[in-house]
């Protein structure tokens, strides 16, 4: 009888700590590869939604009919519909650009989508000796990132000047041209008129000047350098935190992302006839020739 009982209280502790996965859409291959490493790395049971479809209302319903213990949120919207509905359960959440910029109370976890800033910098340095200022774009929604750009690249000698994007959208290209680059940050203000981000990449090739980004979707534009972090490994670092949280030890509550990915466009690097080390090739994953 004690070993029935001990053995129910083991299945019940199980199924208490159930794992919600909501997923903001399953087909985009960043959530996609997130979501599967985080199941091949979970030791709990898990139900898993793809919210991409679903109406507020259906989404609503199955919240609350689940009720889970802790939600694991991929992307933005999955996040908010979490947050709104359950805000007292504990979320984990990763694949959200710019986090700082949503409700983040005590009982929440996760993973930024971005990198480190001084890794990006630390990277182009490496690559681009001779690089002494960039230009970066932001708005009020991004000023965070630009500071933190700002503050660490004085530590390694490069000064970098900003370019405020307003609501109205108007942007200033001319000051580009006294720059060794643009970094290219997710700005919603700069990124939701692709005319504009076309028109910012043809500005840069014809100066002669690169631009490193932060997805690889920006290689087709004409991105020298991408820096960008690793899905996958995101997956698998969610994973570890919510074991450590479940097995009541101390970790870090936002992290920023393990892995990285980077891209060097030699061909393009070349076509605007920059110079770059060679042997700081070795850090790259990916050349485009």
């Amino acid at each position: 009888m004690k070993i029935l009982l001990t053995l129910a209280l083991f299945i019940l502790s199980l199924y208490a700590d159930k794992i919600l996965i909501l997923n903001s859409n399953a087909n985009i291959e960043k959530y996609k590869s997130v979501q599967e490493e985080f199941i091949k790395n979970t030791k709990k049971p898990y139900e898993l939604l793809d919210i991409a479809k679903l109406s507020q209302k259906e989404i609503k319903e199955y919240i609350y009919d689940e009720y889970p213990d802790i939600v694991y949120t991929i992307g933005s919207k999955a996040y908010r519909y979490a947050n709104a509905y359950i805000p007292e359960k504990t979320i984990f959440f990763s694949s959200i650009i710019n986090h700082n910029r949503l409700d983040i109370s005590e009982n929440r976890y996760g993973v930024s989508n971005e990198l480190h800033s001084g890794m990006h910098l630390t990277l182009i340095k490496s690559l681009f000796h001779e690089t002494q200022t960039l230009s970066l774009i932001y708005s009020d929604y991004t000023k965070d990132l630009f500071e933190n750009f700002k503050s660490n690249a004085s530590k390694i000698g490069i000064k970098i000047i900003g370019e405020k994007i307003t609501s109205d959208g108007s942007l200033e290209m001319q000051n580009m041209q006294q720059t060794d680059g643009l970094i290219l940050i997710a700005d919603p203000l700069l990124l939701k008129d692709e005319q504009r981000v076309i028109k910012l990449f043809e500005h840069m090739k014809k100066i002669k000047k690169p631009i490193f980004a932060y997805h690889d979707l920006y290689i087709k534009f004409g991105a020298s350098l991408v820096i960008s972090a690793d899905n996958p490994t995101i997956g698998r670092q969610i994973a570890h935190m919510m074991q450590l949280f479940n097995d009541k030890k101390e970790f870090i509550k936002i992290q920023i992302p393990m892995g990285t990915n980077v891209i060097f466009n030699k061909k393009m690097v070349e076509s605007l006839g920059i110079h770059y080390d060679v042997h700081a090739l070795s850090v790259v994953n990916k050349v485009i020739r």
